[in-house]
């Protein structure tokens, strides 16, 4: 067999030093910082008793806990990697002083004959609750993304995944390396409801193959079509980020009753070489969480609403929030991730999830259930009305399906999806962590 897999050229960015400065300036703040509540500092009227401010007595602790993983899609493969978690945790401070997170995942395909690796992905991220004993929550990421198998067909809801006569395995495919660093803090302003803001910054190399959908794109003359695509050239992106949320959920994981708004805007500059892309990014989604039978049987809602304005890179089009929308395993199942791109993004998702039974294993309280799931929306390649990249009709895309769910504890969940749609290629199979939504 034929492993197909080039290691592609890369430079580590000053900024991911100024990220290891940071881990280890906060990881100082959050040792000393001796004030913290015990309650979630979003949700204060949740019910959980408050502690003092100053701790109980008691002995710090170090964890450091280690998974194995397999998992993977119909999009990008089967693969395997790890989750590891140092936590600190001290008496009192709920659920941890800091906690240091990493995750990796390699995947493989068998494609034409041979094998490719579609994804691989490293990340480390810092959390810590508190931010100095107050209801500041703050994330510091930094990750390394190698995609070699990304999904182009077009842009629009009309585009066709027709291939032209003498075209290779390649020819709606490019690949993307995207190492990031990323901070994030969520202040809690009254009961339920929290500000986010942070930034984040995404050093970008494109490798589009010589006969391509997006060269031919490119060269067709369609004024349109090639001003959404845009510059194709090795790039950096900078983006604020600010937002609202309201969450009462009864749990974040795996929740039965309540709801989870956001509404977010981030701002790229641009308008140089190293930042070509200035353009402003809209979402709002609305998530709900109806107890039928209370835990057994819960009907999640979610309804999802992105909008770009300006001039986003084109790899951005067929995502909301970072993950695919109208395809892949977190947006409308069945269709295959990076199938559709645009500006906009309108769907939603409905899913009947169940709780069957429980039982023990690795010492641990395991729930067992089953969900059935149905999906709807479409994309428009821009703002402003393209009825050659969209067609004239509704053409709404949809996928249904179902899974199972297999839960430890009450803080991770295992999904396994099938999901159809006569988008798809032939179905859509889906293994991860955490619920769609």
């Amino acid at each position: 067999m034929d492993l197909r897999f080039v290691p592609h050229r890369f430079s580590l960015p000053r900024s991911f030093l100024s990220f290891l400065v940071s881990v280890a300036t906060v990881l100082g703040a959050a040792s000393w910082s001796n004030r913290a509540r015990a309650e979630d500092p979003l949700n204060s009227s949740s019910g959980v008793k408050q502690v003092e401010l100053t701790p109980p007595s008691g002995e710090s602790s170090t964890e450091f806990n280690i998974l194995p993983v397999v998992g993977g899609s119909s999009d990008i493969g089967i693969g395997a990697g790890f989750f590891a978690g140092l936590a600190r945790i001290k008496p009192g401070y709920e659920p941890f002083l800091w906690n240091l997170q990493s995750a990796s995942l390699f995947t493989f395909k068998l494609e034409g004959g041979g094998i490719t690796l579609p994804y691989q992905d490293f990340s480390l991220k810092l959390t810590v609750p508190r931010l100095f004993g107050e209801p500041i929550r703050m994330e510091i990421l930094g990750a390394y993304t190698w995609e070699t198998t990304l999904r182009y067909n077009g842009i629009g809801n009309a585009s066709q995944m027709r291939m032209p006569a003498g075209a290779g395995e390649d020819y709606d495919r490019y690949k993307r390396l995207h190492p990031q660093i990323d901070i994030s803090f969520r202040v809690r302003l009254v009961d339920h409801v929290a500000l986010r803001f942070g930034g984040r910054y995404v050093q970008n190399w494109i490798d589009i193959p010589e006969r391509s959908r997006i060269r031919d794109d490119l060269a067709s003359g369609d004024h349109d079509l090639v001003r959404l695509i845009g510059s194709t050239a090795d790039h950096a992106v900078i983006l604020g980020k600010l937002g609202l949320e309201w969450d009462n959920r009864d749990n974040e994981v795996s929740p039965h009753s309540g709801f989870y708004h956001t509404a977010d805007v981030r701002l790229s500059p641009g308008r140089s070489t190293f930042l070509p892309f200035p353009y402003a990014e809209v979402s709002v989604i609305g998530r709900a969480y109806i107890p039928i039978w209370k835990p057994r049987i819960t009907l999640a809602l979610r309804a999802v609403g992105n909008v770009m304005i300006g001039d986003p890179p084109f790899y951005e089009l067929y995502r909301y929030d970072d993950v695919n929308a109208i395809g892949g395993s977190t947006g409308l199942r069945g269709v295959a991730a990076q199938r559709f791109y645009g500006k906009v993004k309108l769907f939603g998702n409905a899913e009947l999830r169940t709780e069957l039974f429980d039982f023990h294993a690795f010492g641990k309280k395991m729930i067992f259930g089953v969900a059935a799931f149905f999906d709807g929306g479409r994309v428009f390649a821009d703002t402003a009305f393209r009825p050659q990249l969209d067609g004239r009709t509704a053409g709404m895309k949809y996928g249904t399906g179902g899974g199972l769910r297999v839960q430890s504890g009450s803080s991770f969940v295992v999904r396994a999806d099938a999901a159809w749609s006569p988008d798809a290629d032939p179905i859509g199979l889906y293994v991860s962590a955490g619920q769609a939504f």
